[in-house]
């Protein structure tokens, strides 16, 4: 009796003690929700504590040296009523504000971001977490988001229930816990996608006085270095120039990372952002840190003494280029020219605005490295994790109009003509650029394995490194390869900076070597520079410089006018981007450094401005490279007969690379005509050549004679570098004219094997293959073409692969005749693999029988190809292999598909079979697809009878086939009003079949089931707004919004590399307006686009079918209907077609979203470059 009644009294004090309000006792361990707030009403004292554990994945608790992984980890709080201190581990590692009443300060505003210490966190434990938190207001507490823990690509949200702490002042924070703790315990560590902002407060590490790192640099013995400019004059310089007064311009990106007044509403792990809105062009723009600044010698002592701000509160300006009368500005996403005609070092107004809309979303690797090209171009690099739509206000309408591009390219602009050209696609990281006195443009790399890349005009170069589903693939579908880095052997991450030396105060061994800056380890390495083809490779040769402070960050290198290597210092404790994100940055520190050799004279003569017109002609045979290039610059300024005469002379009479400064000065001036140009291909030095062809590549037209002259040029021409350049200039000119020049290299490629060439020439090819085919052909006539080894290798596949992938009548008689030149096995088996290649992992289409016949005559034609031209016993033999397991199911899907497009109702059976066998939903599909082609009855009851077998994406393929005959929708509409099948989640499509017919019977149970055809706009519109506001109400997370994406649109539409191909491929379509985006999806009739109107053909036999045109032959039509499958009609069977004046879109593509789900899905859609693979 006594122990029945202390059980109700134990269990009594158990109830109690669990609602006993917050102050009770504050030594008691509660639980509270955050984010979440709390009342000093309820709570005895101001000051709490909060308490969790995270367990952290193990490369951040790396203890053994410096490394990425461990440095970048950082723990965030925002909106935390009122201040707080936090702690890791019983270690305080920040505060904001105050936690006393007296001299109270809050700590509420702002993102303040703490910098975890490396070692803190301990492998495998729970590591604790406190946050003690004061306020003198009634309410604390987490106000906004939950706090969150962040590596570099991970992050965990701490958002939940953690414990609580009444009288915080007296909870002491202790240490990590082996075992997992009972509650407050997290471990959910995800893709890092939330929203960043520039800390209150930056983590910038430690760093050295310029004296003190200037002792820690070693040179080579020959060498030294001088430390010519610091911190306040130079703050994280990325970009150094010259002016024809040999003064500096100095860049200092003290804005970088965040732009300026801008607000981050998504991003991905890779910290490629989606701002709230784009950045004004000055003076509309938001105020920024960086600035443009002017450095001179005064008196010749090799000192910058004198000192002056060109420009300063700019945003994203990264890089400045001093002209004659201005200065031209990388000012992402805008490329800025400021007049200053008298030269007095002020701007004479608001700059004028040249290009708009390069990318931003990555602020390190934005447009960058402003340079002169030798053609008078401005050149400049963009990085990685960007996408541009570069457009020219003024003459351009909008983006539309504009170039798209997503990630690393080679960009120029002419700045008279306002032309705006990609002139590479591909490369690195590329952040500088370097000219060599060839003319020949170069970079360096962020990966390994190389000192940089060598880019040639028009040509698609490795994207950063195999990883379409980070950057993409090549803009061109049909590039089907690209240019590989320039080889150098095991080379660590990474030449950030790659230039040629050729300077008077160098030592001879470093004149015409490659001097590439690596920034992560802290020296400068010399490369040897070693022809290869077309192209080149390195084989280091030493560190000219190095040093032992592990801040110095060499991020830019030039060849200055005093005949040295001018080095740009970001310097910074931590280097890698997602730490400057992370705000662990130092905007205040920068050098800029003086390498040379010890014995050499500077060169003081570097006011090439006060020079008359011979003066500069000679200095275009200066030793120094800056002298030659500047004259260059200063001369193309100049219209002169009599200097003309000069130019021509001088080009004609060198023999060597001092050639090209008159060739580039004509050029620049306008003195160049096709006559000239044709004299000049028999130059002796073989770089005037090049550059001759390649200008008049750029002029676009050349006449008939000029044309005959390249082509002679072709047939003798033994300069690889030239023969690549002829690749470029024949993709810029008319192909009548061009394709007979690639015709003689063609014919004497042997077997060359070249890492540039073969692709030059497919290059060549592929870009008239749309517009002048025959011409093409034309080339492959030719038996001495056909029987050289490298185009049977390179060329003829590529050939065959473009036009089977095109498809289409046209492009498969094209194929046929391609297959009909070929006169031997090798030249056989070289199309015929281009043509498994087309249709690798896919389906074989509907093809021309004169291709069929071809390929038969080949002697490889496959069973495939053998049902398709109607071979019983083929036939039989795949109506057994898509019944079997044993067969994979690539294959035989392929063979149903094949049983669609044919004319035998023997195959029915078989297709039935499977339709209402256990089979797998993809076949089951397939099945129901191929039977659209049969008028008969047996299979809309199949179908029916079999509905509840299917997934709802197999439904959806149903219902389109049982609208698609008048029969079979009589069929369906009585087994869904007798209810043996189910009236649910019918398709629009399918409905809109349905009504198509017009048929009495049916009409009563359609609009018992479906309503009426009734489309409310208003309302329509009315949710675009609703939606518009929910999307604005917050962050996205991308990664969840995929997901969404993949469900509800990546089978109709392709996003950058995958997807079906029902509708636009949105990869460049405006999802950065968010008008059209929400109008195209929410009401996609209002506005179709062209080239996706819907048709309506009704054939003969009775079949009803929707789409969009993809092809019209001569005799064929072939359709793409909403699950992205071609079909083919032939147009004698057809009996109307008609427009429908309706999108394949369905209107309801949002609906059953949540709010957060919207924003996720918009946030994904809106991203500009790939995510990573599934």
């Amino acid at each position: 009796m006594k122990k029945s009644s202390v059980y109700p009294k134990v269990f009594l004090f158990f109830i109690l003690m669990s609602i006993i309000p917050y102050g009770a006792n504050g030594n008691e361990i509660k639980t509270i929700q955050v984010p979440g707030t709390w009342s000093s009403n309820e709570l005895t004292s101001g000051f709490k504590a909060y308490q969790c554990w995270v367990k952290v994945p193990a490369h951040w608790t790396n203890t053994s040296g410096r490394n990425l992984w461990t440095e970048s980890v950082t723990f965030t709080i925002e909106k935390l009523a009122s201040s707080h201190e936090l702690w890791v581990n019983g270690k305080k590692i920040g505060s904001a504000g105050n936690l006393t009443e007296k001299n109270f300060q809050s700590g509420f505003d702002g993102t303040h971001r703490y910098k975890v210490p490396p070692g803190l966190l301990i492998k495998d434990h729970w590591n604790e977490i406190i946050i003690r938190n004061f306020s003198i207001d009634k309410e604390g507490g987490f106000l906004g988001e939950a706090p969150s823990i962040q590596g570099y690509f991970l992050e965990c949200i701490l958002s939940g229930s953690w414990n609580f702490f009444d009288n915080g002042e007296e909870k002491i924070p202790g240490k990590a816990l082996k075992e997992k703790p009972q509650n407050s315990a997290f471990e959910n560590f995800v893709e890092a996608n939330r929203i960043l902002s520039e800390a209150s407060q930056l983590m910038p590490g430690s760093s050295l006085t310029p004296k003190e790192s200037l002792k820690l640099m070693e040179v080579e013995e020959d060498l030294e270095v001088e430390q010519l400019l610091s911190e306040p004059e130079i703050t994280q310089p990325t970009h150094l120039s010259f002016d024809s007064r040999g003064r500096l311009w100095a860049s200092h990106f003290r804005q970088y990372p965040y732009p300026a007044g801008l607000k981050m509403i998504s991003r991905d792990k890779y910290y490629r952002a989606k701002y709230d809105k784009e950045p004004l062009a000055p003076p509309k723009n938001y105020p920024g840190r960086s600035k443009i600044t002017i450095h001179e010698d005064s008196n010749g002592d090799g000192k910058y003494d004198l000192h002056k701000t060109f420009l300063d509160g700019l945003d994203l300006a990264n890089s400045a280029l001093p002209d004659t009368n201005g200065v031209w500005i990388m000012h992402t996403p805008h490329l800025l020219f400021y007049p200053d005609k008298n030269r007095d070092d002020i701007p004479d107004g608001d700059p004028e605005v040249h290009l708009s809309g390069f990318g931003f979303e990555d602020t390190h690797s934005i447009a960058n490295g402003l340079i002169w090209g030798p053609d008078g171009w401005i050149y400049g690099g963009q990085g990685s994790t960007v996408t541009s739509h570069v457009y020219r206000p003024g003459i351009d309408k909008n983006k539309d109009e504009g170039i798209y591009h997503e990630g690393c390219m080679v960009w120029r602009y002419h700045p008279e003509k306002r032309i705006f050209e990609i002139f590479a696609e591909g490369g690195g990281n590329v952040f500088g650029l370097e000219f060599d006195s060839d003319g020949r443009l170069f970079s360096g790399h962020n990966g390994g394995d190389t000192r940089g890349w060598h880019y040639v005009q028009d040509a698609y170069l490795l994207k950063q490194g195999r990883t379409p589903n980070k950057f993409g693939p090549p803009a061109n579908p049909f590039a089907f390869g690209d240019l590989p880095m320039m080889r150098g052997g095991k080379i660590s991450r990474f030449s950030h900076n790659t230039i040629v030396c050729e300077g008077t105060a160098l030592p001879k061994r470093m004149q015409n070597k490659f001097l590439a800056a690596d920034p992560l380890h802290q020296y400068l390495v010399l490369s040897e520079r070693i022809n290869r083809g077309a192209t080149f490779e390195t084989k280091d040769l030493g560190f000219p410089l190095k040093s032992k402070d592990f801040r110095f960050r060499p991020v830019y290198l030039t060849n200055a006018p005093d005949g040295s290597i001018y080095v740009a210092d970001f310097y910074e404790h931590y280097i890698a981007h997602g730490q400057h994100y992370q705000s662990q940055i130092d905007p205040s520190t920068g050098r800029i450094y003086r390498l040379k050799s010890r014995e050499a004279e500077l060169n003081t003569s570097t006011d090439l401005s006060i020079l008359n017109p011979d003066q500069l002609i000679e200095h275009l045979a200066h030793p120094n490279k800056w002298h030659r290039q500047t004259a260059v610059r200063l001369l193309g300024k100049i219209r002169n007969d009599n200097l003309t005469k000069k130019l021509i002379e001088w080009t004609k009479d060198k023999k060597n690379h001092y050639a090209l400064g008159g060739l580039w000065a004509l050029h620049q001036s306008g003195q160049l005509d096709e006559n000239l140009c044709v004299q000049l291909l028999q130059h002796p030095y073989a770089g005037i050549r090049s550059w001759i062809v390649r200008f008049l590549g750029d002029k676009k037209f050349i006449s008939s004679s000029t044309a005959i002259e390249l082509r002679k040029l072709a047939q003798k021409e033994t300069d690889l570098e030239v023969w690549s350049q002829i690749a470029s200039t024949v993709q810029r000119i008319d192909g009548k004219k061009s394709l007979p020049v690639l015709a003689e290299l063609l014919a004497r490629a042997g077997d060359l094997e070249d890492p540039y060439l073969p692709l030059m020439y497919w290059w060549a090819i592929e870009k008239h293959c749309q517009n002048h085919s025959a011409e093409v052909l034309k080339i492959f006539e030719k038996t001495k073409v056909r029987n050289q080894p490298m185009v049977q290798k390179e060329i003829l596949p590529r050939l065959m692969r473009r036009f089977a992938t095109s498809g289409g009548e046209k492009n498969y008689l094209i194929c046929a005749k391609l297959i009909n030149l070929c006169n031997n096995d090798v030249q056989k088996n070289a199309v015929m693999s281009g043509f498994e290649k087309a249709f690798e992992g896919g389906s074989l289409p509907s093809l021309p029988n004169e291709l069929i016949e071809a390929i038969r005559n080949t002697g490889t034609v496959s069973l495939l190809l053998r049902v398709r031209q109607l071979d019983p016993a083929a036939i039989k033999e795949a109506s057994e292999k898509i019944a079997s397991k044993k067969i994979p199911m690539k294959d035989r899907i392929n063979y149903v598909r094949a049983f669609g497009e044919i004319d035998d109702d023997s195959v029915l059976p078989s297709l039935l079979g499977i339709i209402s066998g256990p089979v797998a939903p993809v076949i089951r599909k397939a099945s129901i697809n191929a039977c659209q082609r049969f008028n008969n009855d047996e299979i809309s009851k199949v179908i029916i009878d079999s509905y509840k077998l299917m997934i709802d994406d197999t439904k959806l393929t149903a219902q389109k086939i049982l609208s698609s005959r008048l029969n079979w929708s009589r069929e369906w509409m009585r087994a869904i009003d007798e209810q043996k099948i189910e009236a649910d989640n019918i398709s629009e499509e399918a409905i809109a079949g349905l009504r198509r017919h017009n048929d009495e019977e049916m009409k009563k149970i359609i609009k018992k089931y479906f309503g009426d055809k009734v489309s409310n706009k208003k309302s329509l519109f009315e949710n675009i707004e609703n939606i518009r506001s929910v999307i604005e109400s917050g962050p996205g997370n991308p990664y969840r919004g995929r997901i969404i994406y993949k469900e509800r649109c990546a089978s109709c539409h392709v996003l950058f590399h995958s997807g079906g191909k029902v509708g636009p491929d949105l990869t460049s379509y405006q999802r950065d307006d968010l008008d059209t985006m929400l109008t195209s999806i929410i009401a996609p009739n209002a506005e179709i686009r062209e080239g996706y109107e819907s048709i309506f053909i009704q054939t003969k036999d009775g079949l009803s079918i929707s789409g969009f045109l993809v092809d019209e032959g001569i005799t064929t039509i072939t359709i793409r209907s909403f699950d992205g499958l071609d079909k083919t009609f032939q147009k004698n069977n057809i009996n109307t077609l008609n427009p429908l004046g309706r999108s394949l879109m369905p209107e309801n593509l949002l609906d059953g979203l949540s709010d957060s789900q919207m924003r996720d899905f918009f946030a994904f859609l809106r991203s500009t470059q790939p995510f990573a693979l599934d």
